[in-house]
């Protein structure tokens, strides 16, 4: 999403601070990359593929905001004591990809739906890419009463963490999704699309690669500003159990409908109850879009 990111949690904090990402820790061999298995923060009894999502499932939602960086052995400080193995096997030249440092989706031709907190790291000399087309920014507009995360604040007392991007020239050949606009969202089953970082329940985000992919998971509780989720484990789970990881700022919570799939929230943060950053019985937060139907339908008319 951005360097100084909003959404870095300390593990074992309640609390969602601004701090950097850990630092990378350079690549594995070419053989060892490729058992690098792709999923998001998901249950631990599930094969990681079938989570992956095609560029043709969802080409509404795109990163917005992305940097270069090198394939991870090592996460973080408890992937250093868990796979001391993995410290020597390092290259000379590592591969790259393009790590997702926040998520928006295209929900008019001209406009694309993310998060505030995504939104105030862009510049409008950024571009954003569909189906590798790139876009120019003409505007970027943050909710005005978007109320910030701090180091004393939780996830549950940030406001209208919203965001609109306006590009200069309409997106071709891809379909808008649309704003969700009843308020039945309670008890639903969501499905979330991100690019973010990994793992899954049983160890929070463990790896890296940049790849798309979906997870489903039932709105347990709604408020004005809220959608809530809880990241339950089997086998109170739904089948595609997950929730979103660092990384997928912005992206959509997405409901089917009898049109099909319409946006009904965007990811905002996690409040993890000490439990630690994606495992097991942490609750995700994401802004109920039909909260905030007024303010998007008045920035977007001609």
């Amino acid at each position: 999403m951005f360097s100084i990111a909003y959404r870095a949690f300390l593990r074992g904090s309640n609390v969602w601070l601004s701090a950097a990402r850990q630092k990378p820790v350079k690549s594995p061999s070419k053989a060892r990359q490729k058992t690098i298995e792709s999923f998001m923060i998901i249950r631990h009894d599930i094969e990681p593929a079938l989570h992956l999502s095609s560029p043709a499932q969802f080409p509404a939602v795109v990163p917005v905001d992305t940097r270069q960086q090198e394939v991870l052995v090592v996460y973080d400080d408890i992937d250093q004591l868990l796979k001391p193995s993995l410290l020597p096997a390092v290259q000379s030249v590592p591969d790259v990809y393009a790590r997702c440092d926040g998520m928006g989706t295209l929900i008019q031709p001209l406009w694309i739906l993310s998060a505030a907190h995504v939104a105030v790291e862009l510049a409008i000399s950024h571009k954003i890419e569909f189906a590798n087309t790139p876009y120019a920014i003409q505007q970027i507009i943050i909710h005005p009463d978007f109320y910030t995360y701090s180091s004393h604040r939780e996830i549950s007392e940030v406001q209208n963490d919203i965001a609109l991007i306006q590009l200069q020239h309409p997106v071709q050949g891809i379909a808008p999704l649309p704003l969700y606009r009843q308020t039945d969202e309670l008890r639903q089953t969501a499905t979330f699309v991100g690019q973010g970082d990994f793992g899954t329940g049983l160890i929070g985000p463990d790896q890296v690669d940049g790849k798309m992919r979906i997870a489903t998971n039932r709105i347990e509780k709604v408020d004005d500003q809220w959608l809530i989720f809880k990241f339950d484990a089997p086998p109170e789970a739904t089948e595609l159990e997950g929730i979103s990881g660092p990384g997928d700022g912005g992206s959509p919570a997405l409901l089917k409908t009898a049109q099909g799939w319409a946006v009904a929230g965007v990811r905002a943060g996690q409040d993890s109850a000490r439990l630690g950053e994606g495992y097991y019985g942490v609750w995700e937060y994401y802004t109920r879009i039909s909260h905030h139907l007024d303010w998007i339908d008045s920035i977007m008319q001609p």
